[in-house]
């Protein structure tokens, strides 16, 4: 017989059975069954769904629980304990898993083959992004009304914030592609200040015909009790996460994200050039893009530390990169990277910055060390 698409079934009764035909436990199907073993699994008992989907969690197959909820055709959001607030959200997958990533997202040939970026900025922010969320990572369980998408924007409580602005701005390049994701699903934006800066618009849900003010927004998600509000308002941005015309937004936000990011100047009366006089590698820039990202008002003062110490060791380096000789740039600049994540690694400078470093440079990488190889577009 068959049920899921594109998945055999079997009657619920002749599942998989444990030691002496009896029904194996949640925890043992959570750590061994197979996706569509739990999909089966789950169509025959719906209610086990959200105990068995936590339990994959704890056996570290976050990954798998993204596949069973498409391969089930549907996903539910769970309450998620932070701290002394907590709130709704889908699993968060591991940094490397692929599904709905900006690695593996459809419209990365379309963005290099129009010259918008180059594939070496594609395999910087690559590999950069995998510090950050997914293309539909959603979630509200921190002070945030909501966090989504592949650079963690987030709305504040009170409407405003870095992806009210971001949804604006794709409501202005691709009106109907904004009405179909979020105004029809109950997400709407207003530019409510004077300026063009995140504080500017303020984006707000609309449930069963009645509109909500930024409050009652927060309230409606981070109500407990009720876990159909929360799949009402998120799963509309995880649709919105995992549209290519979205996508495509998102993975442009990035773009002048780094070109600020390698404007920056070190901090330092001796330091006048950005630093990307200082890293042309791949894995130099995306270790500055990463910084930006997790910590933007760190970066110059980081890259300042990181070139003191640099001309300390280094006395008689040209003070000027731009005067560097290759073989002094092939020499200096694996110096740099390294003193760079060490002092991206000092107290209060980073969210996780060894894991995050050794995801941009570790075993694995696709970025190329080699000065001159991170090429920027025109």
């Amino acid at each position: 017989m068959t049920g899921l698409t594109g998945v055999a079934t079997q009657p619920a009764n002749t599942t998989t059975t444990g030691a002496g035909g009896n029904p194996p436990s949640l925890k043992t199907l959570a750590q061994t069954a197979s996706i569509g073993d739990l999909a089966l699994h789950i169509q025959a008992h719906p209610k086990d769904r959200q105990a068995l989907e936590t339990a994959m969690v704890k056996a570290g197959r976050t990954g798998d629980v993204s596949r069973l909820n498409q391969m089930l055709q549907t996903e539910l959001p769970h309450w998620i304990p932070y701290h002394k607030i907590g709130g709704p959200a889908y699993f968060a997958r591991t940094p490397a898993d692929p599904v709905n990533s900006i690695a593996t997202s459809p419209v990365w040939p379309g963005l290099v083959k129009s010259g918008q970026f180059t594939a070496s900025e594609q395999r910087v922010i690559s590999r950069m992004a995998m510090n950050e969320g997914h293309l539909d990572s959603v979630q509200s369980y921190d002070d945030q009304a909501m966090t989504m998408g592949a650079m963690q924007k987030t709305i504040a409580p009170n409407g405003t914030g870095e992806l009210s602005k971001q949804v604006y701005d794709f409501s202005r390049a691709n009106p109907a592609g904004y009405k179909s994701l979020f105004a029809d699903k109950g997400w709407t934006v207003a530019h409510t200040g004077k300026g063009t800066g995140s504080g500017d618009y303020t984006m707000t849900f609309t449930a069963n015909g009645k509109a909500m003010t930024p409050a009652q927004t927060v309230a409606y998600i981070k109500d407990k009790a009720s876990p159909d509000q929360w799949n009402a308002a998120l799963d509309p941005l995880l649709k919105a996460g995992r549209d290519p015309a979205f996508q495509a937004f998102q993975i442009k936000d990035f773009k002048p994200r780094l070109d600020t990011a390698m404007a920056v100047v070190p901090k330092g009366t001796a330091y006048t050039q950005p630093v990307s006089s200082y890293l042309t590698s791949e894995q130099g820039a995306a270790l500055v893009l990463d910084e930006s990202v997790n910590r933007p008002g760190h970066v110059a003062g980081t890259l300042g530390k990181t070139l003191d110490a640099f001309y300390a060791a280094n006395p008689k380096a040209p003070a000027d990169p731009t005067q560097w000789t290759a073989a002094q740039r092939a020499d200096y600049e694996p110096k740099i990277v390294t003193e760079f994540i060490a002092q991206r690694d000092m107290p209060k400078v980073m969210t996780d910055p060894a894991a995050r470093a050794d995801r941009i440079v570790g075993s694995g990488t696709t970025l190329s060390a080699a000065p001159g190889s991170f090429v920027r577009t025109p």
